[in-house]
């Protein structure tokens, strides 16, 4: 997935990419080898795509449809859910409890799944429509918040 695909696939692919994450946590957990740095990883990657959107898509959606208040309302709304979530999860991986992270993780997973096909059905198609003469300039505001 590269930046130069467009807003749709490029947000879309994080969120596959995000997912992946999440089945090695859950991997690493099964295999008993604790999970702590897959976590790590994936939590880090949700952290960077959700700022991604705050900080970058969103704002520029707002800006070229000229709503405020809207969907990215909402999506902000869950963003902060996930975030909760996030942050009993951390706790639950620093008391060593993975079958909580896992538990917790199923909520977490049913949230993003929901939200994530909001985005991929509302969202990312109009910032398709709307950003596509300014996407070149976006993905290089995006570039710092890509993990190699």
């Amino acid at each position: 997935m590269g930046l130069e695909s467009g807003p749709s696939e490029f947000f879309t692919q994080d969120h596959r990419d995000c997912d992946e994450q999440w089945a090695q946590v859950e991997q690493a957990v099964d295999a008993g080898s604790g999970g702590a740095e897959a976590y790590a990883q994936f939590e880090s990657s949700l952290l960077s795509h959700l700022a991604m959107e705050e900080e970058v898509l969103f704002p520029a959606l707002e800006q070229a449809s000229g709503m405020q208040g809207g969907p990215t309302m909402v999506m902000r709304a869950e963003h902060r859910q996930m975030r909760g979530l996030l942050e009993q999860m951390r706790a639950a991986v620093e008391q060593g409890d993975f079958d909580a992270v896992v538990d917790q993780g199923d909520t977490l997973l049913m949230l993003i799944q929901q939200h994530n096909m909001k985005e991929e059905s509302v969202l990312y198609p109009l910032a398709e429509r709307l950003l596509a003469p300014q996407w070149a300039q976006l993905a290089e505001r995006l570039s710092p918040y890509r993990q190699s």
